[in-house]
């Protein structure tokens, strides 16, 4: 496994859940170990996580062990996983970062005295540990240069074959095709973080629409028989028309094709799939060597390593009403809610059991207003109830 992917917050959770309960298999504790290895603030993410899970009920009792019992409890249960799987491929550090990380839980219980549930009674006020998306970015120039792109950015940027970039007032960039023969493509790259957005127009007019925690990678100037772009997240797109010089856009596997069109383009590193939502005009997509074309209404998934589309009608302004600031939902699990609010308000949400996930909502939101906002209307919806604790969104329901 790739260390540098992402891992789905709520996958290493359930990892960690069964690991304390003795019940993961082999395969998932090589993921578990690959996510501990892959940061160095793991090992704490790893105990806030077993803390989190305790106090919901998921994890049974931990504040009676000690550093000793933690460690034999730890390395029993590695012990017993390897044995069944008839092979030892862990790294000998893992069952130790382990047992440090129930350890500090421990005295984390010791030391603030928590109780076992959270209130979900309490008036909280969500504002205080999130902030409403807006529109930045971080563009990095062809020979490495960072710039932050910001209302205090000067207004043209000069790349070096001559291209200049011009930001307008609303924050956006636009690259002016210099007519110029290229004798190598330079590349710029976008980066949105959590929090925010950010929107562009390329040196042959297509226009982009970038979603929070998303990465573009594109030529100042295209040359050549094709166009080519590199998307990781999500990004609207708005290709200008020329028959001779296809768009193509690269995320992992898959490649969406077009001569000029308007559609959607949901490539999360942290999501098992890619999502194309096609508005006007046509796409050819290929994945694997399986090629599909896309008419206009339709969405095509395809699932991470796989070649096969699953394509279907669907309501576009679903997957799109982002771009007008809107979150619109039809039918939606509130774990796909969660993670798209987790990406524009750039807060963590915590599940106390799996079934919360799977609740279906429908509605819609403006982008610009508070979380607070959407939060009591899902409240209003179900019988659900959210809390903080530390910097997270608890999603539980009160026991009262």
């Amino acid at each position: 496994m790739n260390k540098r992917m992402k891992f789905s917050k709520e996958h290493i959770i359930e990892l960690i859940a069964s690991y304390h309960e003795n019940t993961i298999s082999h395969e998932d504790t090589q993921v578990l170990k690959e996510w501990l290895d892959s940061s160095p603030d793991h090992s704490k993410e790893f105990a806030n996580y077993l803390t989190l899970l305790k106090e919901s009920g998921a994890i049974s009792r931990l504040n009676y062990l000690n550093e000793n019992e933690a460690w034999m409890k730890i390395s029993a249960s590695l012990t017993k996983s390897t044995k069944q799987a008839k092979t030892r491929t862990l790294y000998s550090w893992l069952p130790y970062a382990a047992a440090v990380a129930v350890v500090f839980v421990v005295s984390y219980f010791m030391l603030y005295q928590v109780t076992s549930e959270y209130d979900f009674n309490k008036d909280y006020n969500f504002a205080e540990i999130t902030t409403v998306g807006s529109k930045k970015a971080i563009l990095t120039l062809d020979g490495g240069k960072q710039m932050i792109l910001d209302e205090t950015l000067t207004s043209v940027i000069s790349e070096k074959d001559g291209t200049l970039i011009e930001k307008d007032s609303s924050n956006s960039l636009t690259y002016n095709d210099n007519k110029n023969d290229q004798l190598r493509l330079i590349h710029n790259r976008i980066n949105v973080p959590r929090g925010g957005e950010y929107s562009l127009v390329l040196a042959d007019g297509t226009k982009v629409w970038m979603n929070s925690e998303s990465s573009l990678k594109y030529p100042v100037q295209f040359a050549g028989s094709t166009r080519q772009v590199e998307l990781t997240g999500e990004a609207y797109f708005e290709v200008a028309h020329n028959p001779s010089h296809p768009f193509i856009i690269k995320a992992r596997d898959t490649e969406v094709k077009v001569l000029g069109t308007k559609f959607n383009l949901s490539a999360y590193d942290d999501a098992d799939y890619i999502a194309t939502t096609l508005v006007e005009g046509s796409v050819e997509l290929s994945s694997l060597g399986n090629k599909e074309l896309l008419k206009p209404g339709y969405q095509a998934v395809v699932k991470r390593g796989e070649s096969e589309f699953l394509i279907q009608a669907v309501n576009t302004n679903l997957y799109t009403s982002w771009v007008n600031g809107v979150f619109e939902f039809h039918d939606h699990s509130l774990e796909d809610i969660c993670h798209q609010l987790s990406r524009w308000y750039n807060v963590e949400f915590f599940f106390t059991e799996k079934q919360y996930r799977d609740l279906r909502f429908t509605g819609a939101a403006k982008r610009n207003k508070p979380i607070d906002f959407t939060l009591e209307m899902i409240e209003k919806m179900a019988n659900i109830k959210f809390a903080i604790r530390d910097d997270k969104i608890i999603v539980g329901r009160s026991t009262d």
